[in-house]
């Protein structure tokens, strides 16, 4: 049986041209197949690119956007500027009712943050506060310590330019429990600092009190008077009474300092005299022996 179909098998025979044609097919697949792997692979390649920059993109524009140092302003409006690595102004958030206006009014946003402290200190608003002796303090808080350092040594050159201006360093933990309670992270610092001297007052009441009012809270808490009060007189007091002690000192060791002089140049003066008179002395008694001596021969 086997047999049987080995020979029909073998009975079959492929025409020529049939050869001729299956050949020249399976050819064509060939070079059609050779053909489209390299655009296919042009596609991967493009596709992984595009991805590539696509990723890159998305990385820089997390780098960009995310906050790595917060600078607090606060006079009466109190408000904070966020800012990225570059050390551009991400946000403007006012924290209370005078820092939501001061801040819709400020066009700040992406600018450099030394330009954007600059610009604030220097508008009228603050420049009129200030002339009315009023208090503005300058927070720097964030993760980035370098940065941080940096935004704050810009802050206190402009400070030094404006009277009644202050500048402090923040930890990133405590301006965080800040905007937990609704504060900036400067009016945060006074907070801690009122709870600290053992005032009740409330995150509340301090939001909307002017850095003025808070420092004398302050002041008046831990015993300090102001620079035309009895604390100011004791000290000018003080200064008068060292400077008179200082004099008292100065002319009494100047006279025992020319009475002493005056005793050494006496004393020379006698010794000098005797030594004079004795050598005066020993020399008319060696004249009048020659004399003698001579008149004798």
């Amino acid at each position: 049986m086997k047999n049987k179909i080995h020979e029909a098998f073998q009975q079959i025979h492929a025409e020529e041209s049939l050869k001729n044609g299956t050949k020249a097919f399976l050819q064509e697949q060939r070079k059609t197949l050779s053909q489209k792997r390299p655009a296919r692979y042009r596609y991967i390649a493009l596709a992984s690119f595009c991805l590539f920059f696509l990723l890159i993109g998305f990385g820089g524009w997390r780098l960009y956007f995310t906050p790595t140092a917060a600078i607090s302003i606060d006079i009466n409006p109190s408000l904070e500027l966020s800012v990225n690595r570059f050390n551009r102004v991400l946000s403007v958030t006012g924290y209370n009712s005078d820092g939501k206006e001061l801040a819709s009014s400020l066009e700040v946003k992406y600018m450099d943050c030394d330009d954007a402290i600059d610009k604030i200190v220097a508008s009228d608003r603050i420049k009129d506060l200030l002339a009315g002796d009023e208090v503005l303090t300058i927070t720097v808080s964030g993760k980035n310590t370098r940065q941080c350092r940096r935004i704050y040594s810009h802050a206190e050159t402009s400070a030094k330019e404006n009277q009644n201006t202050y500048c402090y360093m923040a930890d990133h933990e405590d301006t965080e429990e800040a905007h937990h309670l609704g504060l900036s992270s400067g009016k945060y610092q006074a907070f801690l600092k009122l709870q600290s001297l053992g005032s009740d007052i409330t995150a509340e009441e301090v939001k909307d009190m002017t850095m003025k009012e808070i420092h004398d809270l302050i002041h008046s808490l831990s015993g300090e008077e102001d620079k035309s009060g009895q604390h100011h007189s004791e000290q000018q007091t003080n200064r008068q009474n060292t400077s008179a002690a200082s004099t008292h000192h100065q002319e009494t060791h100047t006279a025992s300092t020319s009475r002493h002089h005056q005793n050494t140049q006496s004393t020379s003066s006698g010794h000098h005299r005797q030594s004079t008179q004795n050598n005066s002395g020993e020399r008319y008694s060696r004249s009048t022996h020659n004399s003698r001596k001579n008149h004798h021969e």
